[in-house]
């Protein structure tokens, strides 16, 4: 990368191997990386040698003013920058999806640098890929909410829009739910019309992901110990149950034969 910029890039959920091509190119060529706390070790470990790798990661509780540390990151950017360093703010997942993208590209327009935004997979999305949930499907769901059970500030978020969504048939992904989980379930098992499903998407594309899918009776009563570590995303509505978890139907071989002889009597097979 010849022209010098401040790259703002997505690293996706944790595997290096769902960076996107761009995001892994921008960081072979990079001076100085702000790296979030979530990155893995998988991602890590293609930082080039060379660069300087500064630490800026935010964690709930951690005691530290979170104006003071956005101002801090805003700062060292512009700081290495002005250095002439190629510099890139790694952040976990999508920046704009709950990753305050959007505050750090307004500071840096103002202070008139050369800034690109690479996006990443969010967390929410690789969960659903990873083990087959369901988002949206046709005649049943087709809308997504993607929801922080914490808003600025500390506030738990109001369930009131979740259940108007969840009874319209639309899916709910719920971001920073998993100490929330229990009275979340309990509130919605009791507001609505029927049990809903949900799905507990645990350390997305590590290789110790897990699934915990279950209704919301059955996460309302669920012991915290037995929940899935953090981090960890929360899809649920009517229509999120994962593919095969069921009783599977097995095809005979008489059945296979039936559906070939079907297809091979389709009117576009027929033009060869």
């Amino acid at each position: 990368m010849s022209k010098r910029k401040i790259w703002i890039v997505g690293a996706g959920p944790g595997a290096a191997d769902l960076l996107t091509i761009r995001a892994l190119k921008v960081l072979e060529s990079a001076d100085v990386i702000l790296t979030d706390d979530l990155i893995t070790e998988d991602v890590r470990s293609l930082f080039p040698k060379k660069s300087i790798v500064i630490e800026v990661g935010k964690r709930s509780g951690d005691g530290i003013n979170p104006v003071e540390r956005q101002q801090n990151i805003h700062n060292q950017m512009i700081l290495y920058y002005s250095l002439g360093y190629q510099v890139v703010r790694l952040k976990s997942g999508d920046p704009m999806v709950y990753g305050r993208g959007v505050e750090e590209i307004r500071f840096l327009l103002e202070s008139d640098v050369e800034l690109e935004l690479i996006p990443g997979i969010s967390a929410g999305m690789a969960a659903a890929n990873e083990f087959w949930v369901p988002l949206t499907e046709r005649g049943k769901a087709s809308g997504i909410h993607f929801h922080s059970a914490i808003k600025v500030g500390g506030e738990k978020s109001n369930l009131d829009g979740i259940i108007k969504e969840i009874e319209n048939n639309d899916t709910v992904v719920i971001y920073m739910g998993l100490e929330r989980l229990s009275e979340m379930a309990y509130e919605l098992n009791q507001r609505l019309s029927k049990e809903t499903n949900i799905n507990v998407v645990s350390k997305v594309s590590y290789t110790e992901s897990d699934i915990l899918s279950g209704n919301t009776k059955f996460f309302s009563k669920i012991d915290p110990s037995d929940l899935p570590a953090s981090p960890a995303v929360i899809i649920l509505g009517n229509h999120t149950k994962v593919p095969g978890k069921t009783v599977p139907k097995r095809i005979d071989k008489k059945s296979l034969k039936s559906r070939v002889r079907k297809l091979l009597a389709q009117p576009f097979l027929n033009l060869f």
